[in-house]
């Protein structure tokens, strides 16, 4: 059964006492993980609506990552992953390592499940056994907080984001020599100042097609917006599309559906929208408005339903955050 990309509707929301910033379903499509600005683990259960606060982070909950049939990863400011079974009725822990000295800001999963990479602040780049979390590479130390990474289908490559100044950078690693094969500058993709020396914009999230042929960088055209990912080619790291939002904030992320189209989610002060794009155009071809910026978006496995996660609040600071679900509409 084909869904129609251009029309969802809403069927349930869970409110939370924090602003939210990741979220994903484990692989049954039983539960809806969710993490943000506090150290709880947000569960959804998604036949009873039941909704669980997992203990065992100190630290914002700053990435979440779905692995092998029963597993779902967290990681946190403060450097630490868990791994929670979804075997029973609530998760629990399965293991836990502190694995970096500084914040997790990206964690990714190789397609087959056998191993996880983190990056942190600190421009650390380390790969796990996802069975048992014990360390099994580690990447060169690069300058810059890792922003992104992903890894390509063939399981032989991993594909980094950093917010290196003035030139963000993509960069593809040669998993069997540890070695950087191919080096990708992003300068549409800053925001830096010089009279603060301070770089406001940068790659902030990174995905790699299901065919591994392209790359997706999210993150704000210039200093001032507008909000956009960039899509290159995984080959020669040639831009091919500039997929644009009307709002002038940031992009914090995207994913593909199963069906080829592309979606982002984005955020200014006070509001944010959630976008569907054709990959062979630059225009979107569906738009939803939310009251606060959107961090991120899970398809469910089925791929007839969707959640998305966002920020709430007044003022410039969000106090509160929204997991908002949606279904599609079968065509």
């Amino acid at each position: 059964m084909k869904i129609n990309p251009l029309k969802s509707k809403v069927t349930t929301e869970h409110k939370h006492d924090a602003p939210l910033l990741c979220c994903a379903y484990d692989m049954g499509g039983k539960f809806l993980f969710a993490g943000g600005r506090d150290n709880g683990v947000v569960v959804i259960d998604l036949k009873s609506g039941k909704k669980t606060i997992l203990k065992g982070h100190d630290s914002w909950v700053c990435a979440i990552s779905r692995i092998g049939p029963d597993v779902v990863l967290t990681s946190d400011s403060n450097g630490k992953i868990i791994a929670w079974d979804c075997g029973a009725e609530v998760p629990s822990q399965k293991w836990i390592i502190q694995a970096h000295p500084s914040s997790i800001q990206a964690l990714s999963v190789s397609f087959n499940g056998d191993y996880l990479a983190t990056g942190d602040r600190q421009g650390e780049v380390k790969i796990w056994q996802a069975s048992n979390g014990k360390l099994a590479h580690q990447l060169a130390q690069l300058e810059y907080l890792i922003s992104g990474l992903a890894w390509h289908p063939d399981g032989k490559q991993i594909i980094t984001a950093d917010r290196k100044p003035q030139k963000p950078r993509i960069k593809i690693w040669d998993i069997s020599t540890l070695k950087e094969t191919l080096s990708i500058d992003v300068p549409e993709l800053s925001g830096y100042r010089r009279v603060e020396d301070i770089e406001w914009g940068g790659i902030r999230f990174l995905i790699v097609s299901p065919d591994g042929n392209q790359i997706i960088a999210c993150g704000r055209n210039g200093y001032d917006g507008p909000a956009c990912a960039l899509l290159f080619d995984s080959s020669t790291g040639k831009l091919q599309r500039k997929f644009v939002s009307g709002l002038k904030g940031f992009c914090y992320y995207a994913l593909f559906h199963p069906e080829g189209f592309l979606m982002t989610a984005s955020g200014d002060v006070g509001k944010g929208e959630f976008q569907t794009w054709s990959i062979t155009k630059d225009e979107s071809v569906a738009v939803v408005s939310t009251s606060g910026p959107c961090s991120s978006i899970a398809i469910h496995p089925d791929g007839k339903q969707f959640a998305v996660t966002q920020s709430v609040g007044k003022n410039s600071y969000p106090d509160s955050g929204l997991i908002v679900f949606h279904q599609w509409e079968e065509k």
